[in-house]
This record gives structure tokens, C-alpha cells and sequence, in this order.
């Protein structure tokens, strides 16, 4: 077997133990909430992943529809999820959505092969296929800190959470004392880097993509990326 598939069953397995330790907080979250929601969304990273100059992890808000929500979760249940997520193959055919056009801009300019990014986001689950409300929040938030585990296990020198400024408080409850620093030419609400010790020196947050575009930010946007290599 090849030293590249070895890193990456290494890494799948890794992150599959994880999701199962979490396994009774899954099942409490589809006890709790109706048919409408849909996940959770669990990494299973491809071969490329890891042998890349700068391992990219993506992370966004929500799904917008992900998995069969069943009660009670199981572990089959879970390795699913993850074959989904393979499946997926980080967007390879959804070339006109902003996010995953971005996305692979991002890649090329790190020098990276196409589709060999990881994608997370803040929120394992949706509601209707869009963000949890308030209610549904309380229920689901819990799970948010999984991400710290992912990234531990991931190991991406670069993170972009495609999240905006409406969600800081997420990644306030994730990463404790975390800060938000200015980068010149942005706002704080357009772009920051985010300092912590539990997440790469290269980690930034920005808006989603599809508001990166319509916003006329997507090329500054895009131009600072070239520039942190």
C-alpha cells in the first residue's frame, strides 16, 4: 500500500473514531429535532488531501440539505455520512456555485491540485435546507466544537472560514479567547485573521462567497490570497 493512502486511511479512521465517541450526542440531536433537519456533515478527506503544499480546510456555515437524518444513529450510519461526503468530492460538480468556484481559485493559486481541499462547516446540521433558527441552534451548537478535533486531525496549513461576521460568535464559543485582527485594505467585517493556538497561523475569515462576489470583493479578495503563500 502507498505511503498516500496509508496518510489518508490514517486520517479517515482518525476522524471516524471521533464522530463515534460523539455518537450518543448525535443520537440525542435526531431524538430532539423534527425530520427537517439534515446531517451531521462528517470529513472523509480524499488522497490528495495531505500531499498538497498547503493543505486547505474550507468551513462554512450550514449545508444546504446533507444525509438521511435517522434515530437511533448508528455507527454504519456514520461511515455513510462519510461516503456521502467522499462522494461529494468537495464540490467537483457544482461549478457555477460562487462557494465552490472560489473554492477552487483558492487551490490554484496555493498550488494545489484541483478538489484537494477538506470542507467543514460551523454547523454539522441545517434546518430546511438553510440555517438553524434560534430554537434549533440551542439544540445543535453543542456539536460545533468538533471542530477543534477535525482541525487537530486535519492539519491544514491554511483555514478560510466562509462563515461572516454574523457567526464570530460561533467561532468565539469554539475557540475560546480567540481574536479577530484587522487585515490592511479590509474591514473587520470583510476579512480577519484569526489567532489561536488550536487553529493554523494562516486562518481567515471572510464572507461567504456568493456575498464576496455580489459585494465586488471577490478579486481583492482572491489578490490577498495570492499574497500569504
Amino acid at each position: 500500500m502507498s505511503t498516500k493512502k496509508i496518510i489518508i486511511m490514517n486520517l479517515k479512521k482518525e476522524l471516524f473514531n471521533t464522530y463515534v465517541n460523539r455518537i450518543a450526542d448525535f443520537q440525542r440531536i435526531h431524538e430532539s429535532c423534527p425530520d427537517s433537519i439534515c446531517g451531521p456533515l462528517l470529513i472523509s478527506p480524499n488522497e490528495k488531501y495531505a500531499l498538497q503544499p498547503y493543505p486547505l480546510l474550507i468551513i462554512g456555515q450550514e449545508t444546504n440539505g446533507w444525509g438521511i437524518c435517522k434515530s437511533p444513529v448508528t455507527q454504519e450510519g456514520l461511515m455513510k455520512l462519510m461516503v456521502e461526503y467522499e462522494e461529494f468530492c468537495v464540490g467537483k460538480d457544482y461549478y457555477a456555485s460562487p462557494f465552490w468556484n472560489v473554492t477552487r481559485k483558492i487551490e490554484q493559486l496555493l498550488g494545489n491540485e484541483p478538489f484537494s481541499c477538506a470542507w467543514t462547516n460551523i454547523s454539522k446540521y441545517d434546518l430546511n435546507c438553510g440555517r438553524p433558527d434560534a430554537e434549533h441552534e440551542k439544540i445543535l451548537s453543542p456539536m460545533d466544537n468538533l471542530l477543534v478535533d477535525e482541525i487537530r486531525i486535519m492539519k491544514p496549513k491554511i483555514c478560510i472560514f466562509f462563515t461572516g461576521y454574523l457567526l464570530d460568535y460561533r467561532i468565539q464559543n469554539i475557540f475560546k479567547n480567540v481574536e479577530f485582527l484587522q487585515v490592511n485594505g479590509f474591514t473587520s467585517s470583510q476579512l480577519c485573521q484569526l489567532k489561536h493556538d488550536q487553529l493554523p497561523l494562516l486562518t481567515y475569515r471572510t464572507y461567504h462567497p456568493g456575498y464576496l462576489r455580489r459585494g465586488g470583493l471577490e478579486e481583492q479578495f482572491i489578490e490577498f490570497i495570492n499574497l500569504i503563500k
